[in-house]
């Protein structure tokens, strides 16, 4: 495995005409040479329960896939949901999607969960629109000891996050919007790479350009192997 990818997203997209199919994400992980962190769409559009159990199953069947577990703290049950529980059951991070089910990062009920998540141990991976503020994130990293990785931001954002990466050693980017070499390098120097994950949202959408993007940019391949796969090596330990 040359790429392990934090934005892996398979099952029923309601917004989108994309093959999601776990087929297609078979694909990519082969022609690829990737892994990833995976989530159910179906957790994020419709119902978490049903999408953990899908998330699961794909994770169990091809061990490229680690498993990601999904809450919507937009409902009432989420506050009940045991995430120690889901730590034991093999899941390996909390996937929250407020872009796609349209919440703020200052949502009342975002505090008790990912705290929850911090006390089991899983990585929190916050999928954000694009215009979100990094200020925002750091907030949440610095409630946990956790990482805590934010997927979407953008690079008209590329001032937001470098200010907003100070205060919050734990929290960390997905790379793949900031188009333009000199955005990724900019982060390089300025984050560092031990601060930058590779997302791509596959099959959903392309990894093609971010993959292209971080082959290209003028950083060494130390840095380059790191945002590539050796963050995600330290994150999860022995479990990729």
């Amino acid at each position: 495995m040359r790429l392990f990818d934090f934005s892996l997203l398979v099952g029923s997209d309601p917004r989108s005409a994309s093959d999601c199919a776990s087929d297609a994400l078979y694909r990519y992980l082969n022609e690829a040479d990737a892994g990833g962190l995976v989530a159910s769409l179906a957790g994020a559009y419709y119902d978490f329960i049903a999408g953990n159990a899908e998330t699961l199953a794909l994770a169990t069947a091809d061990k490229r896939l680690l498993p990601a577990f999904t809450l919507d703290p937009r409902r009432v049950d989420a506050r009940d949901v045991d995430l120690k529980a889901a730590a034991a059951r093999g899941f390996q991070a909390l996937a929250l999607f407020p872009a796609i089910q349209r919440w703020a990062l200052s949502h009342p009920a975002l505090e008790g969960i990912v705290k929850r998540a911090a006390e089991a141990k899983l990585p929190i991976v916050l999928h954000v629109p694009r215009s979100e503020s990094a200020a925002s994130a750091r907030r949440i990293a610095q409630m946990v000891d956790v990482p805590v990785v934010t997927i979407g931001i953008a690079y008209g954002s590329l001032g937001d996050v470098v200010a907003g990466a100070e205060g919050a050693p734990n929290l960390l980017f997905g790379m793949s919007l900031f188009v333009g070499l000199d955005n990724v390098e900019t982060l390089v120097k300025r984050v560092g790479a031990d601060r930058l994950v590779f997302d791509s949202g596959e099959p959903r959408l392309s990894h093609a350009p971010g993959l292209a993007l971080l082959e290209a940019a003028d950083i060494n391949e130390a840095q380059r192997d790191a945002i590539a796969i050796g963050n995600a090596r330290r994150i999860f330990g022995g479990a990729l």
